[in-house]
């Protein structure tokens, strides 16, 4: 889910995610990983910042009963 999130993000707004992940200072294929493993605190703060939202935001899921 916090994967798909930040795609979303970057397909919304026009960004390649390996741009992205070099604006938030963030390593090649860094975000790709956390498809199979947890994130470092300090690259969700830095993806949370860049995108204008909280951690807690970032990894919030989606209320699927509110659909």
């Amino acid at each position: 889910m916090l994967y798909d999130k930040v795609v979303q993000y970057c397909k919304k707004n026009g960004i390649p995610i390996s741009v992205f992940e070099k604006e938030c200072g963030l390593g090649n294929a860094t975000i790709r990983g956390w498809k199979t493993s947890s994130p470092r605190i300090d690259s969700l703060q830095k993806v949370a910042a860049k995108m204008g939202i909280s951690v807690d935001e970032l990894l919030e899921e989606p209320n699927l009963a509110a659909q």
